[in-house]
């Protein structure tokens, strides 16, 4: 039996799909019973709070591989009440732990995985990068809807530094991969796109797939940084906050050839990411 835990969070319930379609026994656990009735009906479901050990230690008895789709921190609670059953733990990081920038979200990925590494328990920890492409994916839906709004877009120092997002079927497909592949257990494995983009070139990808023409107007970061903080205390919704315009200075280049060696993935490019989001009309 595969358990999913996050089941009803933006990756997990395509997880679920997933792995009925290859048909495992999945069950899908999540907080919400209302949220768990959307998932795929050929998966058992069951809830738990992974914030209260009794219920979540419940819903893992007798589980042979499990799956955790929810954030990194919770890997020590997870740990905590994991059956004797388990054969293989599959935990959920992010590429965020290679910020050097100070980030407790990265922080709390970083001591996450190094529970994991510590507990000696087989399996895996995966660090997605930037994942796009689902309905309601954060960052490219809000780069189209400025696509769409605008014609001159500001970016930080012109948008030239990297990002290596990666497609939502692709982090799905590792996940899944990361259960059953002997290769899979050990060290994290990076799951990102095939090879890093400018933010530039990002949002300029995204302008084609629209059909429109925009003009990348550089900022220095500083300036960029100080407007979103005026914004915010004025009571101004503004798409991407201080933080996330910090991060976006940060070069994000990843080494995926043990995503392709260890999990058998290939990941697709940006502008083919792209065009499937908006085929599934997924914006």
């Amino acid at each position: 039996m595969i358990v999913v835990l996050g089941a009803t969070g933006k990756t997990g319930r395509y997880l679920v799909t997933r792995l009925c379609d290859e048909g495992h026994d999945v069950t899908a656990i999540g907080r919400s019973a209302a949220r768990l009735e959307a998932i795929d009906p050929r998966a058992h479901t069951a809830v738990a709070d992974i914030d209260q050990p009794a219920t979540l230690g419940a819903a893992l008895d007798g589980a042979e591989f499990i799956v955790s789709c929810a954030h990194a921190r919770y890997t020590a609670a997870v740990l905590a009440v994991l059956p004797v059953s388990c054969q293989r733990l599959v935990l959920t990081g992010s590429t965020r732990c290679f910020s050097t920038l100070p980030d407790p979200a990265a922080d709390a990925v970083r001591a996450g995985e190094a529970a994991f590494l510590a507990s000696g328990v087989a399996g895996v920890m995966l660090h997605p990068s930037m994942i796009y492409g689902a309905p309601d994916d954060r960052n490219v839906n809000r780069l189209l809807r400025l696509v769409r709004r605008y014609t001159v877009i500001p970016l930080p120092n012109g948008g030239r530094h990297l990002v290596q997002p990666v497609f939502v079927d692709d982090v799905v497909a590792a996940l899944a991969a990361a259960i059953t592949r002997p290769e899979a257990p050990g060290p994290s494995i990076v799951v990102a796109g095939p090879a890093p983009i400018s933010y530039a070139d990002m949002l300029r990808a995204c302008a084609v797939a629209l059909d429109r023409r925009v003009t990348i107007l550089p900022v220095p970061t500083a300036l960029l940084v100080a407007g979103a903080r005026t914004a915010v205390a004025v009571g101004f919704k503004i798409p991407f906050d201080a933080a996330e315009i910090r991060r976006a200075t940060e070069d994000k280049r990843f080494d995926v050839e043990p995503l392709a060696n260890r999990l058998g993935i290939t990941p697709r490019s940006f502008d083919e990411g792209l065009r499937l989001k908006l085929e599934r009309g997924w914006t």
